[in-house]
């Protein structure tokens, strides 16, 4: 046999192997993404934004709040704050499209921008005129769009390990490559429990967070039909956010972030914290990127507190807590 042929007989079963991994990619996706999120057992209501359906989770009376969770979270992620602030105020939290047990629409614009709107009509829809507006994570970014694009429906803002609206296009500089590759990769890389909870233990301080409950809340939504294609999307929709300055926000606004945060480490904390004109920082002690579950006892108490009056605790009492929260 000629070395062309052999090439060529290589090349030919290289492209086979190639096809037949393809097929079974496609295939091991259909299977993982076996639920509807419209029949998973929300916890929550929906509404119909411009034909898209968005789950929401509605608790207490008082002045409103609203939560908006990051990157593969859902409400799940405001479980321990839904409670404590709705004993004085009327908390929703949101699923952002794409997310948790919102609808996955397959050629929708999934950009910041985008989901700040969904956020906004939500709100309207729901009769909410002036609102704190929580934001964790890629949740920080849509609720600092929200809060620039809508300055009279955001009174305060809490940022909590915030992606920075400056920054986000960066992370999609390869969108579209990895938008590309990710569905071959997904059965090797995203579906495996091994490799779905090494993912989230980088984002964690102490790994004995991740209970089994707390799994299955933040991995549930993944199983959503078209929750991977959602995600590509958003790799390539994001590149048309237009860049925003943080300097530009006038709320008070109240930065928590995790001491250990891997992720986004407290440096971006104190970069937004420079930034935003009327902001303070506080760190959350013994927390990663997760500081809501992580450390629920101290986060509530300083997001009730800015919520309340906004005045800064001295320095003293601070470090008490912190320490206690160790």
């Amino acid at each position: 046999m000629s070395a062309l042929e052999r090439a060529l007989r290589i090349g030919g079963l290289t492209g086979l192997a190639i096809t037949g991994y393809a097929a079974y990619a496609q295939y091991a996706i259909r299977r993982f993404e076996h639920l509807d999120p419209m029949n998973a057992g929300a916890p929550g209501s929906y509404l119909d934004v411009d034909g898209t359906a968005i789950h929401y989770v509605e608790a207490g009376r008082g002045e409103d709040v609203v939560l908006i969770h990051g990157w593969n979270g859902s409400t799940f992620s405001f479980r321990y704050t839904i409670p404590e602030l709705a004993q004085q105020y009327r908390v929703i939290a949101i699923d952002l499209m794409g997310y948790g047990y919102s609808a996955r629409m397959p050629d929708a614009d999934y950009s910041l921008t985008a989901q700040s709107e969904i956020v906004a009509q939500a709100m309207d829809r729901l009769g909410v005129t002036s609102a704190a507006v929580i934001g964790h994570s890629m949740g920080g970014a849509v609720a600092t769009r929200l809060a620039l694009r809508y300055p009279e429906w955001v009174s305060k803002l809490v940022l909590v390990d915030s992606v920075s609206v400056t920054e986000t296009r960066r992370a999609t500089r390869f969108g579209k490559l990895l938008r590309a590759v990710m569905p071959l990769g997904a059965p090797l890389l995203l579906h495996p429990y091994r490799a779905r909870r090494r993912v989230f233990l980088s984002a964690v301080h102490d790994p004995g967070y991740l209970t089994p409950e707390v799994e299955e809340g933040y991995f549930k939504p993944m199983h959503m039909k078209g929750h991977l294609r959602s995600m590509g999307r958003q790799l390539t929709s994001r590149q048309s956010d237009e860049l925003l300055s943080p300097s530009d926000i006038t709320q008070p606004t109240l930065i928590l972030w995790g001491e250990h945060d891997s992720w986004l480490r407290p440096e971006f904390g104190e970069r937004l914290n420079a930034l935003i004109p009327d902001s303070r920082l506080t760190l959350v002690p013994s927390a990663g990127h997760l500081p809501l579950g992580e450390q629920p006892d101290f986060c509530n108490r300083e997001i009730v507190r800015f919520l309340q009056d906004g005045e800064a605790l001295d320095e003293a009492t601070l470090a008490a807590e912190a320490e206690t929260a160790r």
